[in-house]
């Protein structure tokens, strides 16, 4: 690593922090206190720790101005503790000087926008910034359907970071090579959909917004074809890391979110139920399974990276913050407890508090997994 960034080990804390809250939101059906937990905590703050890390390495040089990043950490915090205290519209708009401030720090250290990664980096920063001045004019003035604000930052930034992101990790984790041609083609494909998604939602047509994410399958399936057509002729085939296990994994809940979201707009009729369903595979499931492969992937190197620059050199190495049995472990009950959880959510809904508990299960036994590099912060 070139660069190694302070601010992402507290986001990705932070964005934990808001997933597990976001599953107690649910239980009150507070929508407001839901969609800010999920949507813009957990995934918005990953995705905002995440590129801190990966766009300055994507250039290979140092991230100018590094102070920024903590003024960024200043407004987000000060964003959700509004947000805490049921303040909404002043939180939604800290929340989008954040991101702003943030978008126009990373553009600003892009010198070679050249790579198929750094496009989809860029272009999810955009939806990011977006997503959440869609929040703030919803809060504010109702100018935005909140549906828009939502699918801005999960269809827009989410999904053009996690295909940017996998296109490079997943053959580097394998030892193998991906058709950038194919790449770029995805990368084309991805922003024609997500416009005609963002449209739909700002229309609320439900005819639209079905057939828009009918459309969003699309990229979809041909980024599933080009990571299936790599694997398949890998030159020396073995396991999988875990990492890329957990990235798969989050790929079939994302296909099936698509469905079940394109089903919900088609039936209006199951709108209540099936929403919960499509939450539970987009957030709970292909948000949070990418998450944990990739905090997995990134923590333990940051966490080495940030020692090795002290001049005390430590004791241990990278393969002491990583532990690939483990994690397998932890990917094998985690599959198992959110079979359940989906079960108990879906088909049972009083029981929603058991459901809660299912999947807080979950996030404890992710934690167990991670804490280490914590540990070794501030060891």
């Amino acid at each position: 690593m070139f660069y190694v960034s302070k601010v992402t080990p507290f986001l990705f804390a932070l964005a934990l922090l808001s997933l597990f809250v976001s599953l107690f939101t649910k239980l009150t059906q507070d929508l407001y206190a839901f969609v800010i937990a999920s949507v813009f905590g957990f995934i918005g703050l990953t995705l905002t720790g995440a590129m801190y890390q990966i766009i300055p390495n994507s250039q290979n040089r140092q991230l100018s101005r590094p102070r920024i990043s903590y003024l960024v950490f200043f407004l987000i915090l000060i964003a959700f503790l509004k947000f805490g205290t049921g303040n909404y519209e002043s939180g939604s708009l800290f929340l989008f000087l954040a991101h702003l401030v943030f978008l126009a720090h990373i553009i600003t250290n892009v010198k070679n926008i050249a790579p198929v990664t750094v496009k989809f980096l860029v272009a999810s920063g955009i939806y990011l910034a977006l997503s959440s001045f869609f929040l703030l004019a919803h809060l504010k003035w109702q100018a935005f359907p909140l549906q828009l604000a939502v699918h801005t930052l999960t269809v827009g930034a989410m999904l053009n970071a996690v295909y940017g992101v996998e296109v490079a990790w997943i053959p580097m984790l394998v030892m193998d090579t991906l058709s950038i041609r194919k790449a770029e083609q995805l990368f084309k494909a991805k922003q024609i959909t997500t416009l005609a998604v963002l449209l739909a939602f700002w229309s609320m047509s439900y005819p639209l917004i079905a057939l828009s994410l009918l459309l969003e399958l699309a990229p979809a399936v041909y980024f599933g074809y080009i990571i299936y057509e790599m694997l398949k002729r890998r030159r020396m085939p073995s396991p999988l890391p875990v990492v890329v296990k957990m990235f798969l994994l989050g790929y079939v809940f994302l296909v099936f979110g698509l469905i079940v979201g394109a089903y919900t707009a088609s039936h209006p009729e199951s709108l209540a139920s099936a929403l919960f369903l499509h939450a539970d595979l987009m957030v709970y499931g292909f948000g949070a399974f990418t998450i944990f492969g990739g905090m997995a992937h990134l923590l333990p190197r940051i966490v080495w990276n940030w020692k090795t620059s002290s001049h005390k050199k430590p004791e241990w190495s990278i393969s002491d913050l990583t532990d690939e049995k483990s994690l397998l472990n932890f990917l094998e009950l985690s599959v198992i407890l959110y079979v359940f959880y989906l079960a108990v959510d879906v088909l049972f809904p009083p029981l929603h508090a058991v459901s809660t508990v299912i999947y807080v299960a979950i996030l404890a036994l992710f934690l167990q997994n991670i804490y280490k590099p914590f540990l070794y912060i501030f060891r």
